[in-house]
């Protein structure tokens, strides 16, 4: 059984007087329905009167006609006088389109303040919809809508029309709209946009919120001042390495360069694999904390988009096409905020691991071992391969306990000073002899 629709729409065109596809060469009939609709919109018969403009006394205060402008604001009467001759102005090379929105009164009185509903059609819905209508400057456009009472349903007339050529085509190439049948996807579209006006508050943000409360907890794995910043997790030696890997491309492509880096301008397609690679591998081997957050994050996407699926549905509308541009804007937004977060870090910890002495360190010796073992069984604890390294009975083994290792690096250590002193005396005798 098919739904009733929430918002019915009903349009007529007329075409601009020069329009080359009119065939009705009547133009005094044109120019006449043009000035007409204006004492039909602002019949006072028709007008909507709210118990708070009746008590506050803004019915006898204020003189204006039932018509609202572009701005939101209701016009004066001479005002009315005025858009009637401009219209008759713009007809001449735009065509004239006149819309009604109708809805189930419930409905409306269920899920927002009707007069909140025209300030939105005026002010954000219109312009969203011309831009769907290809074109190009909203502020180009001539408009005005208004609300009415007289019948079972409340309903909103609205007209618009083109100041001057406001039309993309091929090639971007600009002119007036020829065409004077909306399209079925116009007509979704604005249909959608009202639905989704009208049940936001109630549904949409707080979906919305929650989806930014997510972001929110995404990032603060992120941050070195909150949580434990995922990206200094020195217990996956594989992840290390990746970094270290990445600091290093990094120095190289930006030598001299102390500021951050922005991952969208990096174009080294090395380093934005690698970092690509790096968000793989925390978001696959994470803890469960961060698995959790992110798991809400993708649902709360997925909610907004059942959102906009239900709207489609309705409407009765049969092809479903989602809009998924805002969802995709959040998915992005947190994947470059995880990206920069992963080339920062891994230029700064580059950076300070080459600050520091050239002399080998224990836990240089120490690390290489376990990432050698660790790549051949990565089911080991850092713990056991050290205790089975340093026990092993294999007498190709050099070191047999941590002692051994500190002695030869020590031995190593005090060799190369020895060498590097060898060295700078080579320099100390040329020089002499230069003088």
């Amino acid at each position: 059984m098919t739904k009733s629709p929430k918002v019915i729409f009903n349009s007529i065109f007329t075409f601009a007087l020069n329009n080359p596809d009119s065939k009705y060469r009547n133009h005094n009939k044109s120019i006449k329905r043009v000035t007409d609709m204006y004492d039909y919109y602002t019949n006072e018969e028709k007008r909507a009167m709210s118990m708070h403009d009746y008590y506050t006394g803004k019915l006898t205060k204020e003189k204006t006609m039932n018509l609202v402008m572009e701005n939101g604001h209701f016009a004066s009467e001479s005002e009315v006088e005025r858009r009637k001759k401009l219209s008759v102005k713009y007809l001449e090379n735009s065509n004239l389109w006149q819309g009604v929105l109708s809805f189930n009164n419930d409905y409306i009185n269920e899920n927002i303040d009707i007069h909140k509903l025209e300030q939105e059609l005026a002010t954000n819905i219109l312009p969203k919809f011309f831009k769907k209508c290809g074109f190009k400057d909203t502020k180009k456009m001539f408009y005005q809508l208004s609300l009415h009472t007289d019948t079972d349903n409340l309903h909103f007339h609205f007209s618009f029309m083109e100041k001057q050529p406001n039309y993309i085509y091929s090639k971007n190439k600009v002119g007036y709209r020829r065409a004077g049948e909306l399209s079925q996807v116009e007509i979704d579209f604005l249909k959608n946009q009202v639905i989704h006006t009208i049940e936001k508050e109630k549904i949409y943000t707080p979906l919305l919120k929650e989806t930014n409360k997510d972001i929110g907890e995404l990032k603060k794995y992120f941050s070195p001042k909150e949580k434990n910043y995922l990206l200094r997790n020195k217990k996956d030696l594989l992840l290390e390495e990746k970094i270290l890997k990445l600091g290093q491309l990094l120095y190289h492509e930006r030598i001299g360069k102390d500021t951050k880096i922005k991952y969208g301008s990096i174009k080294n397609k090395e380093i934005i694999n690698l970092t690509r690679e790096i968000k793989s591998y925390i978001f696959s081997n994470s803890n469960s904390d961060f698995k959790l957050e992110y798991d809400n994050f993708k649902g709360s996407l997925k909610n907004i988009n059942t959102y906009f699926h239900k709207i489609n549905e309705d409407n009765n509308i049969k092809n479903i096409n989602v809009d998924t541009s805002l969802t995709d804007s959040k998915n992005k937004y947190i994947d470059n905020y995880i990206y920069n977060a992963i080339v920062n870090y891994a230029d700064y910890h580059y950076k300070k691991e080459s600050k520091t002495s050239n002399k080998i360190k224990e836990n240089d010796i120490i690390q290489e071992i376990i990432l050698k073992h660790y790549l051949k069984n990565k089911k080991q604890t850092r713990k056991n391969i050290l205790k089975n390294y340093l026990s092993n009975s294999n007498p190709r083994q050099k070191f047999k306990n941590k002692s051994d290792i500190e002695t030869a690096i020590k031995n190593i250590n005090d060799e190369m000073e020895e060498a590097q002193k060898e060295f700078s005396k080579l320099f100390q005798n040329d020089k002499e002899n230069a003088i």
